[in-house]
């Protein structure tokens, strides 16, 4: 096969903003951008979870939003709080294996540490594909915003995450 035979030189990109079903694409990017430097965060400064052969597997956020230096909740930043009391009351929902939606109870307490956990969750929703069948484009999006708003909370409040955030460590 030559270069010109490949048949990769051809191939058209799927439209991944209408297989989003109306999500905004800069949204999920967004989103992509900040759980991925806030994960790399997490294990820099020693929230991460391994496995018994002492494998790195991820980031704790579990232990991390449950660390007694998070902030009260609420906040006092309307953003935050909002995002906060709508995690709580209308959590991720669970894919079954029939590709269908079960909703989880609210959460109660509402809380900062409880808020946060929803975030990687979130991310699993996402980015294994189950939002490309039936999206909730409203719901969706607001999850992925108020995600956004706890993950800049954490990074205004939390100066050792924040360097690791911002910067590149060889």
């Amino acid at each position: 096969m030559t270069v010109d035979d490949d048949p990769l030189n051809s191939f058209q990109d799927p439209d991944f903003q209408e297989l989003l079903g109306g999500i905004d694409i800069t949204l999920v990017i967004r989103f992509f951008n900040y759980f991925s430097r806030f994960e790399y965060a997490l294990k820099r400064i020693n929230f991460k979870k391994t496995d018994r052969r002492n494998y790195l597997i991820g980031a704790d956020w579990s232990r991390y939003a449950t660390d007694d230096t998070r902030p009260l909740y609420p906040t006092g930043n309307r953003n935050v709080d909002r995002a906060v009391e709508y995690l709580c009351q209308q959590p991720v929902k669970q894919q079954r294996h029939d590709f269908s939606w079960e909703d989880k109870p609210p959460i109660e307490p509402h809380s900062l540490a409880e808020a946060l956990k929803q975030i990687p969750y979130i991310r699993n929703n996402l980015f294994h594909g189950g939002k490309y069948l039936r999206p909730a484009p409203v719901r969706d999006e607001k999850l992925l915003k108020y995600s956004i708003y706890l993950m800049q909370l954490c990074l205004i409040t939390d100066n050792q995450l924040s360097e690791y955030f911002n910067t590149i460590h060889r």
